[in-house]
């Protein structure tokens, strides 16, 4: 509990000096600041060659109006059933503008509660008759008053709304949650970012669109058994490339479970941006196929 009180302290004096630092250095290189001392990455928005380069190019030079729109974890689901996906969506029970608004008896024995503006703020419930009430609004308190846009200068989660969202539980049924993410550049599918996790402990690992693995993360540790493809995953890819048409670069983040596609959500700077679990090389080679233009 310590570890995490400390860890949103840290984050919440990360936004005041980036609030304070912008008011004298242009975001761009504010952010630079944030890779170099943060998480030991050298980065040259000005002048972008790798992903994460131009990916944050992106995010400082064009409008955000789209990113904000589908980066929102309750509006995207509007754009996902425009585009004849609705079956993917996970089944909502609510959506609240505060922790106060929520009825816990009401809720079902296990649920999933998100804030819709941000990233890493999940909160699983297996067991409701177990779960710490007043700590999980104590919890989702500290998810409203959360601005990602000047914690991380993701500056398009600015103009989304914060609220929780409460979904329905979805278990694999061996106990093993695998996540596909699956990075687009220009509408095509690149490369895919397996995360899956085994008695508390996440994995990474990168495929190609082969299911080829590709030795190239960094600073997380990849899975003593490397994923198997599944049977799914052509028609994964095709959906992640249809809601990614048109959009520079796109992650679309989709899982399995009893063997059907659900979707997750939409990121346009993963990892910050910063793509931090990626070498440098791989970085530059995938940066050849993102195309940038501030018209």
């Amino acid at each position: 509990m310590k570890m995490q009180y400390d860890r949103w302290l840290l984050r919440r004096l990360l936004t005041w000096a980036n609030r304070f630092l912008i008011r004298f250095i242009p975001v761009p290189k504010v952010k630079e600041l944030n890779a170099r001392f943060i998480y030991h990455r050298r980065i040259d928005i000005s002048h972008p060659q790798k992903l994460n380069e131009k990916i944050l190019w992106i995010e400082y030079h064009t409008d955000q109006s789209v990113r904000s729109r589908l980066s929102d974890k309750y509006e995207v689901r509007s754009y996902v059933r425009e585009k004849g996906y609705g079956k993917y969506l996970v089944p909502v029970y609510g959506i609240y503008n505060s922790a106060d608004e929520i009825d816990f008896e009401t809720l079902p024995e296990q649920f999933v509660l998100k804030a819709t503006h941000g990233s890493d703020m999940n909160y699983i419930c297996r067991e409701k008759k177990a779960a710490d009430v007043r700590e999980m609004k104590r919890k989702l308190k500290r998810w409203m008053k959360t601005n990602m846009a000047y914690m991380s200068l993701e500056m398009h989660y600015q103009d989304i709304r914060p609220r929780i969202l409460c979904e329905k539980y979805i278990d694999s049924g061996n106990g093993m949650l695998m996540d596909y993410k699956i990075h687009c550049c220009d509408g095509k599918a690149r490369f895919i970012l397996v995360c899956s996790y085994w008695n508390q402990r996440k994995f990474l690992d990168v495929f190609d669109t082969e299911w080829n693995h590709l030795p190239v993360v960094t600073g997380a540790e990849q899975s003593p058994v490397a994923p198997i493809k599944p049977e799914e995953f052509g028609e994964m890819c095709r959906i992640a490339e249809d809601l990614a048409v048109g959009i520079p670069f796109a992650r679309i983040d989709l899982y399995m479970a009893d063997n059907r596609i659900y979707f997750s959500e939409m990121t346009f700077t993963p990892a910050t941006g910063l793509l931090f679990h990626f070498s440098d090389d791989f970085l530059l080679e995938q940066g050849k196929y993102c195309t940038i233009s501030d018209t």
